[in-house]
């Protein structure tokens, strides 16, 4: 199965900053949901125009020359986004959340999951969390799409797995040296249509 990683998504070096305590203030705000993102506010299957009127400051570009796909990048939400479709009528597919760490412009984001797992989550908080993963993946160079070999170091950067129940959209967690950096959730089947099949020929 091919997986889409967004541009914010890119490997981790160097040392790790130190866990963060939880931010006592995320119960005000709205939870990221699995395989959702954030009901009302960021979601998959959400329109863009949608989006962009909750973010006025968010950034659009065409995704690799498509009129059928896009990135948009809200920096200082820390919220990345690809959305795809028709064009002008183009929605949400894939929504990643930068949880630990400012990295190529992107903030750190204030949004948590439901079950508490943002900055500061070490790998056991999110295994008590979710459970066991369906599958943990080694990640590549940025911007790989296809099926990345399982790693075994400490180190390297790790999609932690979960899908739902017919494994149409999935959701990963980045993982480096224990600690939770990202959250990504990808709806395959549009994002395979616009982006992986669609991505210009070289």
């Amino acid at each position: 199965m091919l997986l889409l990683l967004l541009a914010l998504f890119h490997p981790v070096f160097g040392a790790p900053p130190p866990p963060g305590k939880k931010d006592t203030g995320a119960g005000t705000k709205p939870p990221i949901e699995l395989h959702v993102g954030i009901r009302d506010l960021v979601y998959i299957g959400q329109p863009l125009d949608e989006l962009i009127k909750k973010f006025p400051g968010a950034k659009v570009h065409p995704f690799s020359g498509q009129d059928d796909a896009a990135n948009v990048r809200i920096a200082e939400a820390g919220i990345s986004c690809i959305a795809v479709g028709n064009p002008g009528e183009l929605k949400l597919a894939s929504i990643g959340f930068n949880l630990d760490g400012v990295y190529d412009g992107m903030a750190e984001t204030p949004y948590r999951t439901g079950k508490g797992i943002g900055k500061g989550s070490t790998v056991n908080d999110l295994l008590e969390a979710y459970g066991q993963p369906f599958e943990v993946l080694g990640q590549e160079a940025r911007g790989a799409l296809r099926k990345r070999p399982p790693v075994e170091s400490s180190a390297a950067p790790k999609m932690y797995q979960y899908k739902n129940e017919d494994g149409g959209i999935q959701t990963f967690f980045l993982v480096q040296d224990h600690l939770v950096r990202r959250v990504v959730v990808n709806d395959l089947q549009p994002l395979d249509q616009h982006v992986v099949k669609g991505r210009p020929k070289k």
